[in-house]
């Protein structure tokens, strides 16, 4: 059975702000029910990146990881808010860890989780200075810098933070002058680490991925064709309808596969249009344009939700507007109408596909 050792403090430890949460509703223990692991949670409460007998090089050394699979380390949030020495401090002492969990066991795979946001003192952001004077980023920023020296993973909770100061009463036991999840905000934790784990054993084993797919390439470019015989339009309507919707849905995978998101949204559409060339066919035009401006405003809204954007203008896709071909005849000012429909489609999802590329490398 694959095994998993749990570094961390009084959020691995399961205290939820009011109450300590039984063992199995813990989140290491949640990963390892969800993914058929054996789990030792070695977390104490008030635990962090320091020199302690609690902190985190002591642990990785008196705790042998001889015999795992993978070890998941979550600290931070007591550097942040009872700081024993600098960011930089911290971060030394989060890479003296790792550096003993290799040393006993240069196969095991280590997870660093970005400490969830803390707003125990007064804070309502990632960039209120604590009482040394640095942020909360500042440390996310910091522990990045060390999981690419070492070579491990990491989550970033920041692009799409499950916990905010605007929820906070709702997600911690503590509410906005905390930082404990409640046992239904440890399971959604619990889920997204889940996911990022099952991208690791990908990444290990690529030739034996969870679900086995046919090895096909992300397609990262959406290619419409244009309309340029009217009597043509339910095949050129079918084709392209049905391409919009795959890449839209490749779009979503793609979004859930860089937040570790396990169920990525996905939309449906009839795609078949086979009616004779008279209103009947006319209508489904109408109807299928007006579904896809929904989808696709959906997918945009979804977008700047997640923080997908062009980091060089720092913009959002816009929202869009489709054209309904409402004509009665179909001559060329009909099919122009279409074909702008094909382009701003076009240009709209692969402008999100290029930010998504972005975050991608």
């Amino acid at each position: 059975m694959t095994k998993l050792i749990a570094f961390g403090d009084s959020i691995f430890a399961g205290w939820n702000g009011k109450s300590q949460d039984s063992n199995d509703q813990r989140i290491p223990e949640l990963i390892g029910q969800a993914l058929g692991w054996e789990v030792t949670n070695t977390a104490i409460s008030g635990a962090q990146f320091d020199d302690r007998d609690s902190g985190f090089p002591n642990m990785a050394r008196t705790h042998s990881v001889a015999g795992y699979d993978y070890a998941i380390v979550n600290f931070g949030v007591n550097n942040w808010c009872f700081p024993s020495g600098g960011v930089g401090y911290a971060a030394r002492k989060a890479s003296e860890g790792i550096e003993a969990l290799k040393a006993e066991n240069p196969n095991i795979k280590i997870l660093l989780e970005l400490p969830t946001e803390d707003f125990r003192n007064g804070s309502t952001t990632l960039f209120d200075l604590n009482s040394q004077g640095w942020t909360q980023n500042q440390l996310d920023d910091e522990l990045i810098s060390v999981a690419k020296a070492e070579g491990i993973d990491y989550y970033d909770w920041r692009s799409n933070p499950i916990i905010t100061y605007a929820n906070a009463n709702e997600k911690l036991g503590d509410g906005n002058t905390g930082v404990h999840p409640t046992p239904a905000t440890s399971k959604e934790i619990a889920d997204r680490l889940v996911a990022k784990f099952k991208q690791m054993i990908t990444q290990s084993n690529p030739s034996k991925p969870d679900n086995p797919q046919p090895n096909q390439p992300v397609v990262k470019t959406l290619n419409l064709a244009e309309l340029t015989d009217a009597f043509k339009i339910g095949d050129n309507l079918t084709n392209n309808v049905a391409a919009t919707i795959s890449f839209v849905n490749s779009l979503y995978d793609r979004i859930g596969n860089i937040y570790g998101i396990l169920d990525s949204k996905k939309i449906e559409m009839p795609v078949k249009f086979d009616k004779p060339l008279q209103r009947a066919l006319r209508n489904e035009v109408i109807k299928s344009f007006l579904e896809l401006n929904t989808y696709l405003n959906e997918l945009i809204r979804y977008c700047k939700k997640e923080g997908i954007m062009n980091y060089e203008t720092g913009e959002y896709a816009p929202t869009i507007e489709l054209t309904l071909p409402r004509l009665l005849t179909i001559d060329e000012n009909y099919q122009k109408i279409i074909n702008n429909n094909w382009k701003l489609i076009e240009d709209t999802l692969n402008q999100i596909s290029n930010d998504l590329q972005e975050m991608e490398e």
